[in-house]
Formats: C-alpha cells, structure tokens, sequence
C-alpha cells in the first residue's frame, strides 16, 4: 500500500512539473505564473499563482508535507506533545515557489520547491492551539519520478526535505 501511495504521488509530481513548465513557455504567463529573473542560487524562479496549479501541487506535496510537519512539531515541542493535528491552510494562505536548477547532473536534485502554508492551525494535545507559518523546501530529482526500486540504488535521490522554517504568528 505504501508503495502505491509513494508511486502515485511521484507520478502526480511529475504531472505537477509538466504542468508548470507548460504554464511557463504559454505566451499569457500573468495569470498562470510568474517568472523571475535569475537568483543567486543559479536557478529559474516561478511563482505559483493559478489556483488549480497551486491546488495540485499543494496536493501532489501532502504527504511529504503532513508528514515532515508532524515530525516537526513532536521534535520541536516534545517535552510533553504526544499528539499533533495540523489543519489545513486556506489556499489563499498558501504561496508556492518552482525553482529549476541549472546544470543539474541526472542523478542530483534538478528543481526546488518551497511551499509557504501562513496562518495555519496547529493543535498540540488536543489543548495547546497554534496560528503559524510554515515554509517547507523541498529538493526534487524529477528525472528519477516513477521508476521502480529495482532500478533504484542508493545514490539516487529523489526527494528531500532541506529546509522547515517555523514562525507564530
């Protein structure tokens, strides 16, 4: 079953991706995206501003970013949390960052996703409630979506987790 959720979501990240760059090379980019001149980081910067994009990233992300916010906050609150309930931000609290990484060897990490979820609703212990915003970055390997584990070693990477920036609001 596992495997089955973890295919389904590589599959729909990739969907995800070809979407983007679709709504990327489209000649109307104002209501579909934004792109940004070159950073420093060396990379391609699009802004996420379609509602149904947004809403399928935000979808192909949720089990990573569920996940990694949980184990954030039980790591982070720990003395006493045994419980964590994370309630869903608003998709207008919800800002979304495609960076494609130039030069990326078939094997490294090709793309960056930060997905920013404000005023989100997270409850401690069925007691504590907290309004935050979280910013999760994630490094994507899309070359390596799909494939099964056979064809996997150790060295490919797929998805990381590389940075969770927490604030109350």
């Amino acid at each position: 079953m596992k495997k089955i959720m973890l295919y389904s979501g590589i599959c729909s990240l990739v969907l995800l991706f070809a979407i983007g760059l679709y709504i990327t090379n489209d000649t109307d980019t104002k209501s579909e995206a934004t792109a940004a001149a070159k950073n420093p980081i060396n990379t391609e910067q699009v802004n996420i501003t379609n509602p149904i994009v947004k809403d399928y990233i935000k979808g192909s992300l949720e089990s990573w970013t569920s996940s990694d916010s949980s184990h954030y906050y039980l790591n982070q609150y720990r003395k006493d949390t045994k419980h964590v309930e994370i309630r869903y931000a608003k998709n207008k609290d919800i800002a979304i960052k495609l960076f494609k990484i130039k030069n990326a060897k078939e094997n490294e990490y090709n793309h960056i996703v930060k997905i920013k979820f404000a005023h989100r609703i997270v409850i401690l212990n069925e007691k504590q409630k907290l309004d935050t915003t979280d910013t999760l970055t994630y490094k994507i390997n899309i070359n390596r979506f799909a494939m099964n584990d056979s064809t996997l070693s150790s060295d490919n990477k797929i998805i990381k987790l590389v940075n969770y920036d927490h604030k109350e609001n």
